[in-house]
Parts: C-alpha cells; sequence; structure tokens
C-alpha cells in the first residue's frame, strides 16, 4: 500500500489538496467512507484488495483525519466534484465507486455527475435523501454509546469507550465530527431524490438490516429513485457492514462485479414477454458491467410495435435474424430482412412491426442495460391484472428516460 498526496482542481471549487492510499492491483475501486472516517474503511479496503483482485484507492475526505479543507468546498456535490477530478487525474475507467453512509451520498452524486470514467456505484447504507416517514437520525444529538447502538446488529462488541481515547484520537474524531457537519448538514438534501432519476451508471444498493441510523425502508426508497438500481438487504448488520460483517459485503459486491462467462441456450433466458411479441432477456448486465443488455423479439406476422418512443440515455440495436420488420423512424419507414442491423442513437424517434406473413426474430441490444428492468416492469404491470394500454407503458417507459413522441 501507498499513501501519495494530490494536488487537483476541481469544478466549482478550485484548488484541493488530497490525500489517498492505493493498494492491490486490478479493476479500480474508489473507497468512499462514512462520517466514521478514513480507518472505518481501511480494513475493507485491504480485504477487497486482497479477494478480487482490486485496486483500491480509498481518498480521505478534505477535513478529515486532520487534512486541509478549502473554504470553497462545503458540501457533497462539490466531493463528488473533486473526486471526478481525482479519476481524471488518475487516468483511471471502468472505476467501480463503493461508499459507506455519506461516502455513498457522494457516490451518487458522483453518479449524476455523468463521468465516462465512472463504470458502477455501490451505496452502502448511504444518506442524502429525504423519505417521508423515515427519516435519517439526527447523528450530531447522538452520544458515543448511542452511535453505537444505532449503527450495529450487535452494538457491545463495537462500543467505543471515551475514556480510553488518548487526546490525539479525540481531537482527530473532533475535527472529523466537524468536517461532517460542513458537508452533511441534516444529511439530507431536499431535491436529491428527484434527480437520482438521471442516473445511469449501474447501482447496486446494500443495507444492513439492522441500521436504525437509515432504516431498510429508507434505503429500498433510495434504490427505487435510481433507474435500474438494485436493493439487497445484508443480515445480522446495521450501517456500516465494512465494520461488522465485511465478508457479506465483499460477497455481494462480488457478485454485482462479477466478471463471468455466460451461456445462454435457446430455450434458457428470462421470458418478460409473451403474445403477439415476445421478449427473452439474453443478457441482463450482470456479465457485461451493465454495460450491455441483450434481448431476442419474436414478432408475430401482422403486429405493431409499441408507440414511437426516443430514449434519452442509452443507445438501442435491431439485428434482424429471420423474416421482416419494418422500423419507422419519424416519417421514414425501413424495411429490414435477416442480417441487417438498426441502430437507433439516444434521442431518434423510432417503432417497429412485422407486416410479413411469417413471424420475426430481432436480436435487441441496449448500451447501458437500462431498459431491460423496462420489459420486467411490463411482465409485473401484466401479473397484476393492468391492461397495457398506450398510457400504462408510457408510465413505465418513463422510468427509464423514454417518452413516447406526441409530434
Amino acid at each position: 500500500m501507498i499513501t501519495a498526496t494530490y494536488d487537483l482542481t476541481a469544478d466549482g471549487v478550485g484548488p484541493v489538496r488530497l490525500t489517498a492510499t492505493d493498494r492491490g492491483q486490478g479493476r479500480p475501486y474508489l473507497l468512499l467512507h462514512g462520517g466514521a472516517g478514513p480507518a472505518s474503511a481501511a480494513g475493507f479496503a485491504d480485504l477487497l484488495a486482497g479477494e478480487q483482485p482490486a485496486r483500491v484507492i480509498a481518498p480521505v475526505h478534505p477535513g478529515f483525519d486532520g487534512t486541509p479543507r478549502p473554504e470553497t468546498l462545503t458540501n457533497v456535490r462539490g466531493l463528488a466534484a473533486v473526486y471526478n477530478a481525482f479519476l481524471e487525474t488518475l487516468g483511471l475507467t471502468d472505476v467501480v465507486v463503493v461508499g459507506n453512509s455519506i461516502g455513498g451520498w457522494i457516490a451518487a452524486e458522483m453518479a449524476l455527475l455523468g463521468s465516462p470514467r465512472l463504470g458502477a456505484v455501490v451505496l452502502v447504507d448511504a444518506v442524502g435523501i429525504e423519505v417521508p416517514g423515515h427519516p435519517v437520525v439526527d447523528f450530531f444529538s447522538l452520544s458515543l454509546d448511542d452511535v453505537a447502538r444505532l449503527s450495529y446488529h450487535d452494538p457491545a462488541s463495537f462500543r467505543i469507550d471515551p475514556d480510553a481515547m488518548t487526546p490525539a484520537q479525540r481531537e482527530t474524531m473532533a475535527g472529523n465530527r466537524a468536517a461532517l457537519a460542513v458537508y452533511g448538514g441534516s444529511m439530507a438534501d431536499p431535491a436529491l431524490r428527484e434527480r437520482l432519476s438521471g442516473v445511469t451508471a449501474p447501482a447496486l444498493v446494500l443495507w444492513g438490516e439492522a441500521d436504525r441510523i437509515a432504516d431498510p425502508d429508507y434505503g429500498r426508497a433510495y434504490a427505487a429513485a435510481m433507474p435500474g438500481a438494485r436493493f439487497r438487504l445484508l443480515a445480522g448488520t446495521g450501517h456500516v457492514p465494512q465494520i461488522e460483517t465485511p465478508g457479506s459485503l465483499l460477497a455481494a459486491i462480488r457478485e454485482f462485479t462479477a466478471a463471468e462467462v455466460s451461456v445462454v441456450g435457446p430455450d434458457e433466458g428470462e421470458a418478460t414477454l409473451t403474445g403477439p411479441i415476445r421478449m427473452r432477456i439474453l443478457e441482463d448486465g450482470s456479465t457485461t458491467g451493465h454495460r450491455l443488455g441483450l434481448g431476442e423479439i419474436t414478432i408475430a406476422p401482422h403486429t405493431e410495435g409499441p408507440p414511437q418512443h426516443r430514449h434519452a440515455r442509452h443507445d438501442e440495436g435491431f439485428y434482424v435474424v429471420a423474416g421482416t420488420v419494418r422500423f419507422t423512424v419519424g416519417e421514414e419507414s425501413h424495411d429490414a430482412g435477416p442480417r441487417t442491423l438498426v441502430m437507433v442513437p439516444p434521442g431518434a424517434p423510432h417503432t417497429f412491426a412485422n407486416p410479413g406473413d411469417e413471424p420475426a426474430v430481432v436480436l435487441n441490444t441496449f448500451t447501458p442495460d437500462l431498459y431491460v428492468q423496462y420489459f420486467r416492469d411490463l411482465r409485473a404491470m401484466v401479473a397484476a391484472g393492468r391492461p397495457m394500454t398506450d398510457d400504462a407503458v408510457a408510465e413505465v417507459m418513463g422510468r427509464y428516460a423514454t417518452e413516447p413522441v406526441t409530434n
């Protein structure tokens, strides 16, 4: 492991000096600590770097552990800009950002900035949004015993005795608490939950079932706010799984980022639509780091497709395997036979139909995999007995940055 200091310039913040540890080799991970400070993430950084394999970069938020914080750096969005500049400085790509508590909030803001260097985000018991009926506990009113009681599944094993702390440790803890107050305030941005609809990076939200700083329903709301995000509850742990159950946290991250070969046979895959138009999901993004989703569409003869629509945040491809498919783009129509590829960039209006007498088969791609969940949602809607009307379909489309063409 090495420790280095970097001089950065971040948009809206200006010059920043950042200290970070760097360990391991492999896919890069940016590990963002919570209010407990960098020590709360150090052990997990060692574990992650040793098991993946991975290169784990763990910065110290400016102002924590006695590091300098420029007066211009006063909020979480500013920290997100600093870390995006950090990734640029390091020249990294396909970075997995893992953040706990306020670190998770920073990771969410990084995803909203849309850096092409970011590959995925993992939010671990993150704070930052407002959820009616599920407030984040007022951390600054808590004693150390209260923090342990609310943060851990087994508080007795992690209680901190303030009388046993050295003066230096007390000074560091006080400084960390002050920095946290500057960045987090009430631990929520009233506008963040709505803004999260703009996240396009693959996202995993992990939550300790015993978290009483922010309860699991708060976590579920966090995941629901980000299109395509996954939510997973971690058993036997609380607000800081990287300390209490690091093995469980590591396993969940490993599963999310696993690079395994996927082989899907002709009778396999995930059926999402039935009827005149059938959709079989062949790759939901699990194997591709969520960079690519893939489906097979079978269209019955003389069948119209969905209303003409446009996507804002993913490219869509259609490769005709069998039959003839009519693609309509605005006012123009194109009849595409076998071995024809049609690529639709974001913003282009389009739909498809099968005007012929034989079934048509199309290989359908999504980059990134955002739109896979759309078909799952349609399946759930039909299973619930809700008719697949144009209005209902449009409502589901809207969850995935897609809208019908109205003019």
